[in-house]
């Protein structure tokens, strides 16, 4: 059984989080999207600023293993859900849904009413099991590519 703790994020995790993100993507939803759709998508020279403000600017839960970061994720108080990464050697873990739950979590508790996220292709399925539910998809372009998602909104009970 793999054991991690969830804890919230800190600056000093920065740099950890956005090389997950950008190996995460390339690795893992490349069955879903063309190598110039990925390259839209990955930051290879990511502005770090931009980053903290968005990760300090909302409720970001990051799981950690020892000194080894699996996975991020964040959430707005009104129930945005913007990042929702794992580490693409411990997908299927568990690790994304404890973040979910804890990031769900958090909004209820804040008063949201829903939880919405633009999910990529390859994480509608991740979504739906959680019990979000397609509204409707959606065609984003970057620099010319199109970059496809779903808006998905999970009703809080």
């Amino acid at each position: 059984m793999l054991t991690f703790n969830l804890e919230n994020y800190q600056k000093s995790d920065l740099e950890e989080l956005v090389a997950l993100f950008n190996s995460t993507v390339q690795a893992v939803n490349k069955k879903d999207y063309s190598d110039q759709q990925i390259k839209q998508w990955i930051q290879p020279t990511p502005d770090y600023d931009s980053w903290d403000k968005v990760l300090s600017s909302t409720h970001t839960l990051v799981a950690h293993q020892r000194n080894k970061i699996l996975g991020f994720g964040n959430i707005s108080k009104t129930g945005q859900l913007d990042y929702l990464y794992v580490d693409k050697e411990w997908i299927g873990y568990g690790i994304g849904k404890s973040l979910a739950k804890g990031l769900i979590d958090y909004a209820s508790k804040s008063g949201a009413k829903k939880i919405t996220v633009y999910s990529s292709i390859t994480a509608k399925p991740f979504f739906e099991s959680l019990g979000f539910e397609v509204v409707e998809q959606k065609s984003n372009y970057r620099n010319g590519v199109l970059l496809l998602n779903y808006l998905m909104i999970l009703p809080i009970v």
